[in-house]
């Protein structure tokens, strides 16, 4: 495996600061540069599929996160957050592998997948060598006091939810007695396990006080939640071309989402539909004249208020503001 202590930070011009400080923006440019290098010098054994992942990038949004809740009191973040994030940016790719194998999805952000364009074999052990990357980079980060717990004891326990969650996601395909409390125990563990693992990161390697950590920890669970409830109406509303990855996959697969279990609990004809099999475009207008999108948008409205009350109390006005944004982000359905 690549001596990812080895791995040097690229300098960015702008405003002399401190060696051991960043402002935000060149601390995202520095998560941006490690992770395309970590992908382009990996080992000669997978060095072609992980280049391959480096053409193309994310939103960033769970990296941008853990750097905004990072700033300190001076609105500066430490070399060790941009560890983190790089290190939460590996794992999301790793989750994204293997859910395009298991979707049997052709795109995913705008390239081919790589089960597709290298093979499922390949494919699988490149996403088991992007978790121990992962690993390897959050062990390399030292605690930032002596009296808080290091990044790299926090961060296994939130990948384990993770992998737990998309099992149990697994588990519950077709499963069309679904109701909502096991809906939002699925992505509470599957998607929001790493914003709340992101905010907490973000929070041990900032200057908060010990007793904003629970803050920290309810907004990355509520900004993880309502990323995947846009997320899964966009499946049903957006186009390929937008979003950059297949659309209609969760009907395709038997997943179902928030937007489905309302529609099956408004129209009493839908599951038999469902159950006969129902093509893609009928369910999605089936969907859509339950009220499914507008039920599953008010829940993201309630769950952005409870999320932007949670961030009124935060000190730091950049980092409140920056926060803001990323939920404005998050919640764009």
């Amino acid at each position: 495996m690549t001596n990812i202590n080895k791995v040097q930070l690229v300098s960015t011009s702008g405003p002399d600061l401190s060696p051991d400080k960043l402002e935000y923006d060149q601390a995202m440019l520095q998560v941006e540069l490690k992770m395309r290098k970590l992908l382009q010098t990996a080992p000669p054994l997978i060095r072609r599929q992980t280049s391959h992942l480096a053409k193309a990038t994310g939103k960033g949004i769970r990296a941008r996160s853990l750097l905004a809740c990072a700033m300190g009191s001076d609105d500066l973040i430490s070399p060790g957050a941009v560890q983190a994030a790089t290190a939460v940016e590996l794992l999301h790719l790793a989750t994204l592998i293997h859910d395009d194998i298991i979707d049997d999805a052709d795109t995913r952000r705008g390239i081919e997948t790589l089960h597709v364009k290298f093979g499922q074999k390949i494919a699988v052990l490149s996403g088991d060598y992007l978790f121990c990357l992962a690993f390897d980079l959050a062990a390399s980060i030292p605690p930032r006091e002596a009296d808080r717990k290091k990044v790299d004891s926090v961060l296994p326990s939130y990948f384990t939810e993770i992998c737990l969650g998309e099992i149990r996601e697994f588990s519950n395909t077709g499963n069309l007695d679904l109701n909502e409390g096991e809906y939002f125990q699925i992505i509470s563990e599957k998607t929001a396990a790493l914003f709340q693992a992101s905010f907490h990161a973000g929070f041990l390697l900032s200057d908060e006080p010990p007793e904003v950590r629970d803050i920290y920890l309810t907004l990355g669970q509520e900004m993880g939640i309502i990323f995947q409830l846009a997320d899964d109406c966009l499946d049903f509303i957006s186009s390929p071309q937008k979003v950059k990855k297949p659309v209609l996959i969760d009907s395709r697969r038997g997943v179902v989402t928030l937007p489905l279990i309302y529609a099956l609990r408004v129209d009493n004809t839908l599951r038999g539909k469902v159950e006969k099999g129902l093509a893609e475009q009928e369910l999605k207008a089936a969907v859509l004249a339950a009220g499914g999108i507008e039920y599953t948008r008010s829940i993201i409205a309630e769950r952005r208020a409870k999320a932007e009350q949670l961030l009124s109390a935060l000190r730091s006005t950049s980092k409140r503001k920056c926060l803001e944004r990323l939920l404005e982000q998050a919640a764009a359905v």
